[in-house]
């Protein structure tokens, strides 16, 4: 006998979920908490990224050495309404993970024929450590993973749903994406695989051309500031891609093992999918076995198959892509996210599905009469894999959501707090408010105005942002003898080879080592590390009577020795 929709319903799991207003409202609480928390509650300063992008913001510009101007341009927005301070710097960041998260729950309603669907990928969204880390930081990432869901929604449209205009928005997404990181344009591959696999539409052709065409024109326009500033420039950028990967013509020297030939080392490889493990957490392992359950249902299941493989192949070439640069390089650990992205609908099938069974598994257990048997590993009730792990993605997202916004607070405990690396948020004000402290004490002992350079892009950023009056602070990294090029390197005023009416004055430097400087100044005293600093190996220095860099950096002189 049928049961009827309220029997139904009762023996699903969380049919709450299925109201389409629960899932925005989940989203919208999400966003208010972090705009609150940014503004008023947030005890971080500037991550040197953030700063550095906060720079390019005061340099606007077509496009930038490493990056496009995406993340420039946004900031600059931000905090030309809201004024130059961390809240503005940083707003840009929750509102990308709030949009999204729009274009998720949208994806997940077309890809999933469950209603409880949208609301689990957005809470597989918010829960995840690094997309929420990304909703609170504002580096490249955020938006960029925010027009990767918008370019997986949009080929959904244009493919499955067969609506051309999808393709328009598919090439606007691509090319807003690669202003922030060029990587967006690996969903391309699997989106046109997938679209020739696709059924013919005779009658359509038409209109699908018009839609390619549109979203080709979308594209180049997008990323038009791009190509005309590297061309100007000498194309730069990709000097700096293959520096990244150590390769020949890169920016950075090729180093190589023991002889000639490729090196690699296993570590390189083991860490970029433990990191995967560690940024994602469990939500990682729901999605590959959303995609596993997919793969196996092809057959029983082909009409299905043909949509679900839309959401692997926009996924999979950004994640074999970095596996394979883990064999010439060591990838940094947030390089792969957006592989995650477009598979966290097929997380929430898995969830919604599982989960149902528990439930039913549930139920019936607790019809038993007691003592009843023990069922679960963990606990007495019944359990399943699926319910674990999306118990533990909870829970880790939950912790993390507590924790990491106030680490300053647990780094105060005696035995845990020296263990949280908390220096690496917060002191770049301290820093700077040192730094003014050996300025003004420079200038009144020389009767100079001291200007201030750092050797790292970073640190440099970090200060102009944090000194009274966010002052002009020069970078000397690629004039150094291990340094590399910087964007500080194209502004005239921000690079010491080319900044006006620098010599003979004095200056507070910081990094690289007492012997370099020697050969830039008269007479070089060391300070030693900077009050707030938690990194080691960047000392700062008072420097008197500027000499200026060779011609070609230090790299041109001979190394020199200290004495005995």
């Amino acid at each position: 006998m049928p049961t009827s929709p309220a029997e139904d319903r009762a023996t699903r799991w969380a049919p709450w979920m299925a109201s389409p207003r629960a899932a925005w409202m989940l989203l919208g609480l999400a966003t208010l908490a972090r705009v609150v928390y940014l503004a008023w509650g947030c005890p971080y300063t500037l991550i040197e990224d953030e700063a550095h992008y906060w720079e390019w913001s005061r340099h606007l510009a077509l496009s930038y050495y490493t990056k496009g101007p995406g993340v420039a341009w946004l900031i600059g927005a931000s905090t030309g309404m809201f004024g130059d301070s961390e809240f503005a710097v940083r707003l840009p960041a929750a509102i990308s993970s709030s949009i999204a998260g729009v274009f998720l729950a949208l994806l997940a309603r077309r890809a999933v024929q469950d209603p409880r669907a949208p609301f689990v990928t957005l809470v597989a969204w918010l829960i995840a450590p690094a997309f929420q880390t990304l909703g609170l930081t504002m580096t490249i990432d955020g938006p960029y993973l925010a027009c990767w869901a918008i370019a997986a929604w949009a080929a959904w449209v244009a493919i499955v749903d067969r609506r051309p205009w999808g393709w328009a928005v598919f090439g606007a997404a691509l090319g807003a994406g690669a202003l922030c990181k060029y990587t967006i344009l690996l969903a391309l591959p699997g989106a046109l695989v997938v679209a020739a696999l696709a059924p013919a539409r005779p009658h359509a052709r038409v209109r699908t051309l018009l839609g390619i065409s549109s979203g080709l024109l979308l594209f180049l326009l997008a990323v038009s500031p791009i190509i005309f500033w590297n061309q100007q420039e000498g194309w730069p950028t990709i000097r700096h891609l293959l520096g990244h990967l150590g390769l020949q013509g890169g920016d950075m020297p090729v180093t190589q093992g023991e002889g000639n030939g490729w090196h690699y080392n296993p570590l390189w490889t083991l860490s970029l999918v433990a990191t995967q493990l560690a940024l994602v957490g469990p939500v990682l392992l729901l999605a590959t076995l959303g995609a596993w359950d997919a793969w196996k249902a092809r057959r029983a299941h082909p009409e299905q198959w043909g949509r679900d493989r839309l959401l692997i192949a926009i996924s999979l070439p950004i994640l074999l892509f970095y596996f394979a640069v883990s064999f010439v390089a060591e990838p940094e650990g947030n390089w792969p996210l957006a592989g995650f992205v477009a598979l966290l609908p097929l997380a929430a099938r898995r969830v919604v599905v599982g989960l149902d069974d528990w439930h039913a598994r549930l139920l019936a257990w607790r019809a038993l009469p007691p003592p009843r048997p023990r069922r679960g590993v963990f606990v007495r009730r019944p359990e399943t894999p699926t319910q674990v792990l999306w118990y533990a993605a909870v829970g880790l997202g939950l912790l993390v959501a507590l924790v990491v916004p106030r680490l300053d607070l647990l780094a105060r405990l005696p035995v845990l707090g020296p263990r949280i690396p908390v220096h690496r948020f917060t002191g770049a004000d301290v820093m700077a408010s040192h730094v003014e402290e050996l300025r003004a004490a420079l200038q009144s002992e020389t009767g100079a105005e001291p200007f201030i350079m750092a050797t790292h892009y970073g640190r440099a950023s970090q200060l102009a942002f944090y000194l009274p009056g966010r002052p002009t602070v020069l970078c000397s990294s690629s004039l150094m003898r291990e340094g590399r090029r910087t964007q500080y390197d194209y502004w005239v005023a921000t690079n010491p080879a080319t900044a006006p009416g620098l010599r003979g004055r004095p200056a507070v430097v910081v990094g690289s080592t007492l012997e370099e400087w020697q050969q830039v100044f008269d007479r070089v005293t060391l300070v030693g590390t900077l009050r707030g600093d938690g990194k080691r190996h960047r000392p700062a220095y008072l420097g008197y009577g500027f000499k200026g860099f060779p011609p070609g950096g230090l790299h041109t002189l001979p190394a020199t020795r200290t004495p005995d």
